[in-house]
């Protein structure tokens, strides 16, 4: 299947390969992919329950206002996670 991308996407694309390491834009859609299925929440049934309540637990904490910001988790994540 042949894909044409506009310029400005291809930029994107490129861009994100390299923020995430991702070596193919293959790669990169996949992951992306997959990511817009778990936001749509299409796994979620599929989740054990002790996932699925860590969830819900996680919904309701960012409902009292009790969050943090993405790039302050993005990177204790990355720091516990990838080495």
């Amino acid at each position: 299947m042949a894909i044409v991308l506009s310029a400005e996407t291809q930029k994107l694309i490129e861009e994100r390969m390299k923020e995430t390491g991702v070596e193919t834009a293959d790669e990169l859609v996949r992951v992306a992919l997959q990511t817009l299925r778990q936001v749509r929440g299409e796994d979620f049934e599929d989740l054990d329950s002790e996932t699925r309540a860590a969830i819900e637990e996680g919904l309701a904490q960012a409902d009292r206002g009790e969050w943090r910001p993405w790039e302050e988790v993005r990177e204790e994540l990355r720091s516990r996670f990838i080495k």
